[in-house]
């Protein structure tokens, strides 16, 4: 099936509901969209319900150097072609699939797998995959790398102080201060939805983007946020901050489920920069939000992780994993130690029953004679 249209979004959603937004229908319906790729989605059915879908993309081009199949097979050790699937954007990736999937999961990767082989590819390439998900590949012969790890900060709903309370006492008081600070700036505030405002929006985009080298022009800014509320826009919520009328800084958000999903900001760096705009806007004004909607989660993504951590997040590891076609297995499934992470962030900020999985190496242990036992880590 070459699109989601062609499967009700609630039969598809039921499914894919622990993959939360970036397993959705409206959400692989934006990506869809997208150019440099098409997609094909395999399904298995059981006689009632669907019972397990995995995507799959013909890339053409690839602009995202973290989607890049050579990032991926990079940290795996390997080469060759590879098709990607699960996957293509939002830097997660939970398999839609039944708690017990059992033959239709294997009945779906068999024919993905015979898919790439008539194709002349090594197997499948899954970036960005949960525990769950690495796992399942895992004990079907797939091989497992560490990418990176998914940040939340999980606050229950819980009113802005009580939030606060999650943390030590010196980040209490930095964080009131930083609040307080941008409440003194006199900035106008608002929550917005993205169709209303993303053609302000788009420049204030392309300046952060290209503050940290990468190329943006804002027509194409623009372009990417007017998809984005065309496929999205119910879910969309912006928190902006004006000067006189005009945006001057936002943070885009979709609220999906339980949870609110961090996906874009944007600042007019000649208006602001002095009160924390960027914490306020990413983090304070949100958690009073899912407050007041209660909501239990916010989602907060790759990279940045001490910043995260000192705001309450805790860090879930993402894997990239391949799984090889039968005519091509790997020479061995390398171990992946997690025990680097543990070093750099502690046991409060990665959760044990995440981390600590059948591949991965004892909590604190050293595994450096196994083979391929730090392929992976960073």
């Amino acid at each position: 099936m070459p699109s989601l249209t062609g499967i009700a979004a609630a039969e598809w959603d039921t499914l894919a509901a622990p993959g939360g937004l970036y397993a959705s229908h409206a959400w692989l319906g934006s990506v869809e969209r997208e150019p440099g790729a098409s997609v094909e989605y395999l399904l298995a059915r059981a006689p009632d319900r669907l019972a397990c879908a995995l995507p799959v993309y013909d890339v053409t081009v690839e602009h995202n150097p973290y989607y890049a199949h050579r990032r991926h097979l990079d940290l795996l050790g390997l080469d060759g072609s590879w098709a990607l699937a699960g996957a293509r954007r939002g830097y997660r990736y939970e398999l839609p699939a039944a708690p017990d999937p059992g033959p239709g999961l294997d009945a779906l990767l068999a024919a993905a797998l015979a898919r790439a082989e008539e194709r002349g590819e090594r197997g499948l390439l899954f970036p960005f995959a949960t525990s769950r998900t690495a796992r399942l590949l895992w004990e079907r012969g797939a091989a497992v790398a560490l990418d990176g790890a998914d940040a939340a900060v999980f606050t229950g709903g819980a009113p802005f102080e009580e939030y606060l309370q999650q943390l030590g006492s010196k980040r209490r008081i930095a964080i009131r201060h930083e609040f307080s600070t941008f409440h003194a700036a006199g900035y106008e505030l608002g929550l917005e939805k993205l169709e209303d405002c993303y053609a302000e929006a788009a420049p204030l985009l392309g300046q952060i983007q290209r503050k940290y080298g990468h190329e943006a022009h804002d027509d194409g800014m623009r372009d990417y946020l007017a998809g984005q509320a065309e496929a999205l826009g119910k879910y969309s919520r912006v928190f902006t901050a004006r000067r006189a009328g005009r945006l001057v800084g936002f943070s885009l958000m979709y609220e999906f489920g339980e949870t609110l999903y961090a996906r874009a900001v944007g600042f007019d760096y000649a208006e602001t920069g002095k009160a924390y705009e960027y914490y306020a806007l990413c983090y304070y004004l949100p958690i009073e939000y899912m407050h007041r909607q209660g909501l239990r989660v916010l989602h907060l993504g790759m990279e940045t992780y001490q910043a995260k951590l000192a705001r309450g997040a805790r860090l879930g590891p993402l894997w990239s994993v391949a799984l090889p076609v039968p005519s091509s297995p790997l020479p061995g499934r390398p171990l992946a130690d997690t025990s680097e992470w543990l070093h750099r962030f502690g046991r409060r900020a990665l959760p044990e029953d995440e981390w600590q999985q059948p591949w991965a190496a004892p909590w604190g242990a050293s595994e450096a004679g196994a083979p391929g036992a730090r392929e992976g880590t960073r």
